[in-house]
C-alpha cells in the first residue's frame, strides 16, 4: 500500500536517485507556538548500551532538561539480542548490565521513559520473559513503563488532552504463537485480527487529537535489503514476509483513514522521515550496524546512517515539529519537518443561516441521477429501495448550537459503512449524529480491500457507485417504525429522529466530510449516557466484548437470556440479518443476591426490512456463502443457518440455560402485542413522501412473518441446539459430565467455592456435538455414566494444570498444549496434546459449520478453444482446522474445440497426522479429451498451416487416483507426498500426426494402468499477486511411475523451477521477472504423454503447447515488465503496463542428436485493476510464427 501515492508520481522514472547520510533543513521551517508534548525516539538501544546507545541517551537526557512534558519511546530492542535470558545466573548478569548501561542511563530523564517489546525482547519464554522484564524495569527505575504490558499488543495512553500515544507490539503479531503454551493469557486480545479491530478502534477514538504510533517495525522504510530480503521474505523479520507485509499494509490503510497519525519505529539501523498517503513515517534506530538507504528526493524523504535519535515538539493546533540529531551534532538539527493537519478554507464553506433555510427543508439522501437506471440493469441487480432514496422528504433543520448542552464535537464514528459524529455536552452525555447516506468506501475499504488505501482512486468509479446502490437494498425510514415496537415490546433502545443538518461553524473541522444532508440524530449508548430511561437506566453500559471478558471472570455475572432472545426474535422478524457483536450493548442491573445482571441494548437496526430481488445478487450468492445471509424480506425466514451468520457466535455464547419454553414465551409475547393496529400506528412514524405501496408491502410482510414467528423460533432454536460451546472462567473449574439413557448427556459446572454455576442436559437427538472450554485455572473434568448413543465431546483444558478423569471415554477427547503439565487419569482417555494455539485458545467466534460454494469459469486458448466449466466446493470448519477441517471440490469443464469433457475431485482432510492433511485427487477425461503431439525432439514440424490444429492433437482417455500427505507452513512454504494410480488410453486417428508416428499395433494405443509416487516442495512469496513487483518461486517435483499391466514401461522423473521477481527501481514501476526450469526422465520406458515437453503459455509462449517432446527440457523465460500508468477510470482504479518477454529452451531426445535451440521474443500489454487482479494479452514470434495469449495474471 505504501507504493499507491509514490507508483504514481515515479511513472516515467526509471533511475535510482540516492541519499544516504546527507543533511537536509525543511525551507520555511516554522515553529508554532503552545507546545503540548516533546517526544524523543531511539530505538534499537540493545545493539550497543555500552558505547553509542550511551552516547544517544546523554544527548537525550540532556536535552530533556530544558522540557516541561516529555516522554522517551524506545520502539523495541532495548536488550541486547540474547534477550531476558531464562538461566538464573545469566539473567543476573543480565540485570547488572541494563541497571548500568540502561536504567541509570535513564534515571534523569526529565519524563517518562516508554519500553516497547521488539524482537530482541520476545525470546522463547514469550511473555513469561516480557512479564518478567517488565516488573525488573519497573522494580529498579521509576520513571519507567513497559508499553504495552503483559505482552499484549496494544495500549492506548491519554498523554496530554490533545496527545494520544499508543503503543503497538509488532512483534507479538509476528511471533509464531504456538511457540507459547501461555500466549495471550493476560491479554483481553486473542486473535491477530481482534488487534486490527482494536488498532482502528483506538485510533478513532482519537478523533481531533494528534496520535503517536510507537512500534518497533515501520510501516514503510527506505532501507537497502539485501537479495533475498528484498525478494524471499523467508522470516517473519524480513521486510517482504508475506506476514510482517500485510501486518504493514493494515496498519498503514487503518491510519490513512484518519487524520494527524504518525508512526514512529526503531528496527532500521538509521534514521528516516518518509510519508505516504498523508501517514509520515519516522525511523530512530541508528544503534548498531548501518543499515544503507536508498531516499527517492522527489518524495522530499530523509535518511541517513549516522547516528543520532529524533525529537517531536507536538502543538495544540495539531502541528507537529520533527528534528533529527546526530550524536556529533546534538544542539542543530540536520533535517527538521512541520506536519501539518488539513483545516477546511472556511472561506470556501457556504455556511447558510436558519432564516436563510428555513425551519424544514425538502431534501432526499440521493439524487435522482444517482438512482436513475436502466431496464437492463433493473432487472439484473434489482429495484431494491433505490426510489425511495431519492424521494425528498420534509425533514426539520438542526443547527447544533440551538440543542441544550452547548454540543461539541468528540470524535468520528462509525463502522464499516456509516459514517458518524459523536458530541458531548456540558453534562457530559453523549450524542450521535449519522449520516442516513452511508460510505461505499469505508464499505470497499472494510470489506474487500484491507491492506492498500483505496479512498483517492475509488471516488466517483462504477465500483462506488455500485456499492452506493447496494445501500438502498436497506429501507432508509422503515427502521423509525421501530421506535413505537420497540416500547411495545419492552425493548431498552434509542428513539432516533431525523433532521437535516447544514454545514455550520459547530461542525468544526468536521465540515469537509459532513453536513448539508439527512442525518439521524440519538443519543449514544454508552455509559455517559446511563441514566437514560430509553435505555433501562442502568448502573453501567458496557460493550459485548467487556461483557464476554467479564462472564470469563466470574460466574457472578450474566447476560439477561430472556431479554436477548426477545430481541433476537425482533431481528429475525424484521429481517435484519446485521447483528454482529457491536450492535449490542449491555447494561447492568444488580440483584438483590449480587448477581450482575447484564441487559441487551440493540443498536443501527439498519438493515430492517431489506430488498435484494435482483437476478445478480442470487446468482453471487452461490458463490460467496458470506452473503446468503443477505435475504429479501417477505414473510418467513428462508434458511435460518445463513440469515443467522452475524449473529450465531453471540448466541452461542449467552443462550445456554434457555430451553423452547423460554423462546415460545417470548414468541408469544410479541405475537399478542403486536397486532395489526399496532403495526399501523407503528410505520405512522415514517415520513409521509414514503407512505406508499412499498410500505403496505412491508407491512403485510410483518404481519405474516409475525404469524410465522414460531416456526422461525423453533428452526433457529433447533439450529442453535445441534452444537454447543460451553466455556469456564479465570478460575478452578469443575465440569461433571455424565452420560445418561436414551442419548442424554447432562453437564454441570462448579465453581471454586463448590457452588453450581451452570447445569443443562443434551440430547443426542438435538445436538450433534458440545465443545468445553476450561480457560485459565486449574479446571477438572469428570466424565462418568455409561448411556448409549453419547454426544461427541471435545474438552479443551486451556492454561494451567487441568485434570482430565474420564471414566467412561466414548466419543469424548481431550485437546492441551503438549508442553504442559496435566493429569490424565485414564490411560484408555482419547487426547491430542499439541501445542497449537488456535486448537487449544477459546475464540467465541470460531464455529462448526459448512458452506458450498458453485463457481462458473470460463477459458479460452488456441489449443483446446473455447472452455466453460463449473466448480462445486465443499466446506466444513470444526476445532481443529488446516485451515479447514474438510474440503471437496467437485469440477467438470467441456472443449468445445475437441468436444472433450474433463470431471475431477479434489478432497483433502485437515490434521490426520498434526499439521499434515490427507488429499484425495481423482480425475477423468473424455476419450475427446486431447494433447498435442508433434514428435520427439527440437526438429518436429507444425503441419498447422497445412493440415490445421486438429492434426497434432491426440485423443486420449483418462483417469486417475492419487491420495496425498499434505503439509503447508505458515511463510509460503508447502510439502506433498502423493501415491497414486493411473490410466491412460490413446485413441489411433489415421488422419492425424499420431498415425504417422506409431502404427496402430503399438502399445500406446491400448489401455495402459500405471502405478507410482510423486513428492513436492513448493514456496511461494510474491508483495502483490495481481502484478508482482517482488517475488520468489521455487518448485521441484519428483516421481515414479511403472506399468502395472502387461506392459513395461518404468521411469524417474524430476522438474524443478525457480522464479524471480526483481524490481528495477525501488518503487516497483519496473521489474525484471525471469523463470528457469525444466525437467528430466530417469529410465528409457515411457510413453509420450509422460515426455518432458515445452510451448504453450508457461514457456516458449511462441509455440502451440507440447510443442517439443522429448527425455530432457530446459527452458528459461524473461520479461521486462513495465507500469506505465496508474489511472482513476469511470469503472474501477487501473493501472496499465507493458512487457517485453524473450524465452529459450530446448528439449533433449535419444532418436533426435539435434543441438538446435529454440526461442521467442514478443510482449504483453497488461491492465490490472484494485491491485486483485490482472488482466494479460500478449503477442510471441517464434520460428512457428507468431501466437497471440490471453492469461488472468502472469505466469512467473
Amino acid at each position: 500500500m505504501g507504493n499507491i501515492n509514490t507508483f504514481f508520481k515515479l511513472t516515467f522514472l526509471f533511475l535510482f536517485s540516492g541519499l544516504t547520510a546527507t543533511a537536509q533543513v525543511t525551507p520555511g521551517r516554522e515553529e508554532p507556538k503552545s507546545l503540548e508534548h516533546t517526544f524523543y525516539v531511539a530505538g534499537n538501544l540493545g545493539n550497543d548500551l555500552t558505547v553509542e546507545g550511551q552516547k544517544v541517551l546523554k544527548a537525550i537526557v540532556a536535552a530533556s532538561k530544558k522540557d516541561e512534558e516529555a516522554t522517551l519511546l524506545v520502539p523495541g530492542n532495548f536488550l541486547p539480542p540474547r534477550g531476558f535470558p531464562k538461566n538464573e545466573a545469566e539473567r543476573e548478569a543480565q540485570k547488572q548490565f541494563l541497571q548500568k548501561n540502561l536504567l541509570n542511563a535513564v534515571q534523569e530523564f526529565n519524563g517518562t521513559v516508554v519500553f516497547t517489546p521488539g524482537q530482541n525482547e520476545w525470546t522463547k519464554q514469550g511473555q513469561n520473559a516480557i512479564d518478567d522484564l517488565e516488573s525488573f524495569l519497573q522494580d529498579n527505575q521509576s520513571n519507567t513503563e513497559v508499553w504495552p504490558d503483559d505482552g499484549c499488543p496494544i495500549e492506548s495512553e491519554e498523554i496530554s488532552p490533545d496527545v494520544i500515544l499508543v503503543t503497538v507490539d509488532t512483534q507479538w503479531y509476528l511471533e509464531n504463537w504456538d511457540e507459547h503454551p501461555n500466549m495471550n493469557a493476560k491479554c483481553d486480545i486473542k486473535t491477530r485480527e481482534r488487534f486490527f479491530a482494536e488498532f482502528k478502534d483506538d485510533i478513532k477514538d482519537a478523533h481531533g487529537k494528534t496520535i503517536v504510533v510507537s512500534m518497533q517495525h515501520p510501516v514503510m522504510s527506505n532501507s537497502k535489503r539485501s537479495f533475498t530480503e528484498k525478494i524471499g521474505g523467508f522470516s517473519p523479520q524480513d521486510y517482504q514476509n508475506e506476514e510482517h507485509r500485510y501486518l504493514r499494509g493494515r496498519l498503514e490503510t487503518l491510519a490513512s483513514q484518519f487524520d494527524n497519525v504518525i508512526f514512529v519505529s526503531g528496527k532500521d539501523h538509521n534514521l528516516q522521515y518518509l510519508e505516504d498517503d498523508g501517514i509520515p513515517q519516522i525511523i530512530s534506530g541508528s544503534i548498531g550496524k548501518p543499515k544503507k538507504l536508498s531516499i527517492r528526493k522527489e518524495n522530499e524523504h530523509f535518511g541517513t546512517t549516522k547516528s543520532g535519535y529524533v525529537k517531536l515538539k507536538l502543538y495544540k493546533n495539531n502541528q507537529t515539529l520533527v528534528e533529527f540529531f546526530t550524536i556529533e551534532n546534538t544542539e542543530n538539527p540536520i533535517f527538521s519537518k512541520t506536519i501539518k493537519s488539513d483545516e477546511p478554507n472556511w472561506d470556501e464553506i457556504d455556511f447558510k443561516t436558519k432564516e436563510e433555510i428555513g425551519d424544514t427543508i425538502s431534501a432526499s439522501i440521493y439524487t435522482e441521477e444517482q438512482t436513475d437506471k436502466s431496464g437492463l440493469y433493473k432487472s439484473l441487480f434489482g429495484d431494491f429501495y433505490r426510489d425511495v432514496y431519492s424521494t425528498k422528504i420534509k425533514a426539520p433543520v438542526l443547527f447544533l448550537d440551538t440543542l441544550d448542552g452547548n454540543l461539541e464535537p468528540l470524535k468520528e464514528g462509525g463502522g464499516m459503512q456509516s459514517r458518524s459524529l459523536r458530541f458531548i455536552a456540558d453534562d457530559k452525555n453523549e450524542f450521535t449524529i449519522r449520516a442516513l447516506k452511508k460510505s461505499a468506501t469505508r464499505f470497499l475499504q472494510s470489506a474487500a480491500i484491507k491492506d492498500h488505501y483505496i479512498k483517492d482512486y475509488i471516488e466517483n468509479t462504477v465500483a462506488q457507485r455500485y456499492a452506493l446502490d447496494l445501500f438502498t437494498t436497506a429501507h432508509p425510514y422503515a427502521r423509525y417504525s421501530l421506535k413505537h415496537i420497540n416500547d411495545l415490546l419492552e425493548i431498552n433502545a434509542g428513539k432516533p429522529q431525523i433532521f437535516y443538518i447544514p454545514k455550520q461553524k459547530a461542525l468544526g473541522l468536521n465540515n469537509d466530510e459532513y453536513g448539508n444532508e439527512l442525518y439521524m440524530l440519538e443519543a449514544h449508548v454508552g455509559d455517559e449516557n446511563k441514566e437514560f430511561e430509553k435505555f433501562g437506566a442502568p448502573e453501567d453500559i458496557i460493550s459485548t466484548r467487556d461483557l464476554l471478558a467479564e462472564l470469563k471472570e466470574s460466574k457472578n455475572i450474566k447476560a439477561d437470556e430472556d431479554k436477548f432472545i426477545k430481541n433476537r426474535l425482533v431481528d429475525m422478524l424484521i429481517g435484519d440479518w446485521d447483528r454482529h457483536y457491536d450492535q449490542w450493548r449491555w447494561g447492568l442491573h444488580t440483584q438483590n443476591d449480587g448477581t450482575k445482571l447484564y441487559k441487551p441494548i440493540p443498536r443501527d437496526r439498519d438493515f430492517a426490512f431489506p430488498n435484494y430481488d435482483g437476478f445478480i445478487p442470487d446468482l453471487v450468492k452461490l458463490g460467496l456463502p458470506i452473503v446468503r445471509k443477505m435475504e429479501t424480506y417477505d414473510d418467513n425466514v428462508n434458511n435460518v443457518k445463513w440469515f443467522n451468520l452475524s449473529g450465531y457466535p453471540l448466541d452461542q455464547r449467552l443462550l445456554k440455560n434457555s430451553d423452547w419454553e423460554d423462546w415460545q414465551e417470548q414468541v408469544s409475547f410479541i405475537q399478542s402485542q403486536l397486532t395489526n393496529e399496532e403495526i399501523e400506528t407503528a410505520f405512522k412514524a415514517l415520513p409521509e413522501a414514503v407512505q406508499d405501496k412499498t410500505i403496505e408491502d412491508i407491512k403485510a410482510h410483518l404481519k405474516a412473518r409475525r404469524d410465522n414467528l414460531g416456526d422461525i423460533a423453533q428452526r433457529y432454536y433447533n439450529y442453535l441446539q445441534e452444537f454447543q460451546v460451553l466455556p469456564g472462567t479465570e478460575e478452578d473449574d469443575v465440569f461433571n459430565i455424565v452420560r445418561k439413557e436414551n442419548g442424554t448427556t447432562a453437564i454441570q459446572m462448579i465453581n471454586e467455592d463448590g457452588k453450581e454455576v451452570f447445569s443443562n442436559s443434551y440430547n443426542s437427538e438435538a445436538t450433534d456435538e458440545i465443545w468445553i472450554y476450561g480457560l485459565d485455572g486449574d479446571d477438572t473434568f469428570k466424565a462418568t455414566g455409561d448411556g448409549e448413543n453419547p454426544i461427541r465431546i471435545n474438552v479443551i483444558g486451556g492454561e494451567e494444570n487441568d485434570i482430565y478423569d474420564f471414566e467412561n471415554t466414548r466419543k469424548i477427547k481431550l485437546y492441551d498444549h503438549k508442553s504442559k503439565e496435566n493429569t490424565i487419569t485414564n490411560p484408555k482417555s482419547k487426547k491430542w496434546l499439541v501445542d497449537d494455539y488456535e486448537i487449544n485458545t477459546y475464540d467465541p467466534d470460531k464455529r462448526k459449520q459448512s458452506e458450498n460454494k458453485i463457481m462458473p469459469h470460463i477459458d479460452y486458448n488456441g489449443d483446446e478453444g473455447l472452455s466453460l466449466g463449473l466448480k462445486d466446493t465443499y466446506t466444513t470448519y470444526g476445532l481443529t482446522n488446516n485451515p479447514f477441517n474438510t474440503q471437496h471440490s467437485f469440477d467438470a469443464s467441456y472443449y468445445f474445440a475437441t468436444n472433450g469433457f474433463e470431471v475431477g475431485y479434489r478432497g483433502e482432510f485437515a490434521h490426520v497426522f498434526y499439521n499434515w492433511n490427507l488429499g484425495i485427487d481423482a480425475r477423468y477425461t473424455s476419450p475427446n479429451f486431447a494433447l498435442n503431439y508433434f514428435g520427439e525432439g527440437m526438429e518436429s514440424e507444425n503441419m498447422r498451416d497445412t493440415f490445421g490444429r486438429d492434426y497434432n492433437r491426440v485423443r486420449i482417455e483418462q483417469w486417475e487416483f492419487a491420495p496425498s500427505l499434505i503439509w503447508r507452513g505458515k511463510s509460503g512454504g508447502s510439502f506433498y507426498v502423493k501415491p497414486m494410480i493411473q490410466s491412460k488410453e490413446v485413441s489411433f486417428d489415421e488422419e492425424r500426426f499420431i498415425a504417422e508416428a506409431f502404427s496402430e499395433e503399438n502399445d500406446l494405443f491400448n489401455q495402459q494402468l500405471y502405478a507410482g509416487g510423486e513428492l513436492n516442495y513448493h514456496y511461494e512469496n510474491r508483495d502483490n499477486p495481481a502484478y508482482p513487483s517482488r517475488g520468489f518461486e521455487a518448485d521441484i517435483t519428483t516421481g515414479y511411475k511403472t506399468n502395472i499391466d502387461e506392459y513395461n514401461n518404468e521411469f524417474a522423473y524430476i522438474s524443478p523451477s525457480l522464479a524471480i521477481d526483481y524490481p528495477l527501481h525501488e518503487s516497483g514501476i519496473a521489474v525484471l521477472a525471469t523463470k528457469i526450469g525444466g525437467k528430466i526422465i530417469i529410465g528409457d520406458n515411457y510413453e509420450y504423454y509422460d515426455g518432458a515437453v515445452l510451448g504453450g503459455n508457461k514457456n516458449l509462449r511462441a509455440y502451440r503447447w507440447e510443442r517439443f517432446n522429448g527425455k530432457q527440457s530446459f527452458y528459461h523465460s524473461t520479461d521486462l515488465r513495465v507500469g506505465v500508468s496508474r489511472f482513476k477510470t469511470n469503472f474501477i482504479p487501473l493501472q496499465i503496463g507493458v512487457s517485453a518477454g524473450f524465452d529459450y529452451g530446448r528439449v533433449w531426445a535419444e532418436s533426435s542428436n539435434s543441438e538446435q535451440w529454440k526461442n521467442n521474443y514478443g510482449g504483453s500489454i497488461w491492465i490490472s485493476g484494485f491491485s486483485a487482479f490482472t488482466a494479460n494479452t500478449g503477442y510471441y514470434y517464434g520460428d512457428d510464427g507468431g501466437r497471440f495469449t490471453f492469461t488472468f495474471g502472469f505466469k512467473f
